[in-house]
């Protein structure tokens, strides 16, 4: 993306609103601009175009007893998700990801570990 394509935005909040959200955002492990910006997104409905490529990167961190998430985009940067999840949220998330894709599985109708699902189009 071209870097001058973006327009920074502010807000004021009392110290203790700010306080809050920033207190917020630690507990979470992202920034309050990742914050923000997730939220004005979501309250305006723009989906992120799908048209990078990459690699889930999940990490143990062995002093915080505690992984972190990101994403290794093809082009070489790396998109922090969450810096500091509990392994009971990993497990948790692990077993929701594999409900999720036995659901997709079952709907279409795919039985062998192996194989892909097909555009209907070349079944015709």
């Amino acid at each position: 993306m071209d870097k001058f394509n973006f327009k920074t935005l502010a807000t004021k909040l009392s110290k203790h609103e700010a306080g809050l959200v920033q207190s917020y955002c630690e507990r979470k492990g992202v920034t309050t601009s990742k914050f923000i910006h997730d939220i004005a997104l979501r309250e305006i409905n723009i989906t992120v175009p799908n048209n990078v490529a990459g690699k889930n990167i999940i990490a143990y961190k062995k002093d915080a007893d505690a992984f972190s998430w990101a994403v290794k985009l093809d082009s070489g940067e790396t998109i922090e998700i969450i810096s500091n999840m509990s392994p009971q949220y990993l497990e948790d998330m692990a077993a929701v990801f594999g409900k999720a894709i036995e659901q997709r599985n079952s709907v279409i109708k795919k039985k062998k570990p192996d194989s892909a699902a097909i555009p209907s189009e070349l079944t015709k």
